[in-house]
């Protein structure tokens, strides 16, 4: 595996404006000797590793790659900053992604399973809902392995586990639960709680779909046990979370889902000022839903 000895120099002015000492900012992912060394350009870092070690700084690829180039650094390093540059809509993804592969043919050589999850994770969004068989299982065992072994998860091994949820085991999801619950609380920037918080999600409405409310609805108490006006009350995500509340509390029959349906239903007409179309198509949607999942034959809307 390659090392990243160029970025230890822009690594460690980012450290220090945020006030962190090295032991603070190697967080046990690396020892706080060797991140010196790192960031003196006489040591090298997977990619794995630096990738958690943005978190801990509560930043993204794309943060630390425009500090980078700042710098004078090749911002082609970074595979999702290029994506970015020439996908636009998503036509562009497919179109392109062959291209992608050639272009970072020294990073993937470097890091097949993370170069994997990152194209996987760009085919899998444009392929139809694909049941769960022993042969999807065997094609992305890799992944399920490698997360299961691991505690924190750059941006795209959240993006694939998203993308892959239905065909994973139980063990793994209640894992990404429980670690994705810690760097919730920890995550200071916003996009990458935004993911985090993105993954909960998914986790919470597959939980409920499989018939494990209870596990659900802790998710969901736990996420807002931690919410605070800063990290966005009434933002997109926090919508999608308090849908899938409401769409757990149908499926499981608690007499409080009808409020809880009303208050959002609500909540919804109220922010048609900010986007009419999004939020009519959003309320047609949920509406019908909620009518679908309603087993208490009491009127909705």
């Amino acid at each position: 595996m390659t090392d990243l000895y160029p970025f230890g120099q822009t690594f460690k002015q980012l450290r220090e404006s945020r006030g962190l000492s090295l032991k603070e900012a190697a967080a046990n992912i690396v020892s706080p000797q060797f991140l010196s060394r790192f960031e003196k350009g006489e040591k090298g870092i997977s990619l794995e590793n630096f990738s958690r070690l943005l978190i801990v700084l509560g930043l993204e690829w794309n943060d630390f790659a425009t500090a980078y180039a700042n710098q004078g650094g090749d911002c082609m390093e970074f595979p999702s900053i290029e994506f970015a540059k020439h996908v636009k809509n998503e036509e562009d993804i497919l179109t392109y992604a062959t291209v992608y592969e050639k272009l970072f043919d020294t990073y993937l050589n470097d890091n097949p399973l993370q170069a994997d999850i990152l194209l996987k994770s760009i085919k899998l969004g444009h392929y139809p809902t694909i049941s769960k068989t022993d042969e999807t299982v065997a094609k992305i065992q890799h992944i399920i392995n490698h997360l299961m072994k691991i505690e924190t998860f750059n941006s795209a091994e959240l993006e694939i586990y998203c993308r892959i949820i239905n065909h994973c085991p139980l063990e793994l999801v209640e894992h990404m639960s429980k670690q994705l619950l810690l760097m919730y609380a920890q995550s200071a920037n916003t996009d990458t709680h935004i993911r985090i918080l993105n993954g909960l999600t998914f986790t919470a409405k597959h939980f409920s779909e499989l018939g494990y409310y209870a596990k659900a609805d802790d998710i969901i108490k736990k996420i807002k046990s931690l919410q605070t006006f800063e990290r966005g009350y009434l933002s997109t995500p926090l919508m999608f979370l308090e849908v899938e509340h409401v769409y757990n509390q149908f499926r499981w029959n608690k007499p409080e889902a009808i409020a809880l349906a009303k208050n959002l239903f609500n909540y919804l007409e109220s922010a048609k000022f900010i986007d009419i179309n999004y939020y009519s198509n959003f309320i047609k949607a949920f509406t019908y839903h909620c009518h679908k999942l309603n087993k208490t034959g009491k009127e909705l809307f």
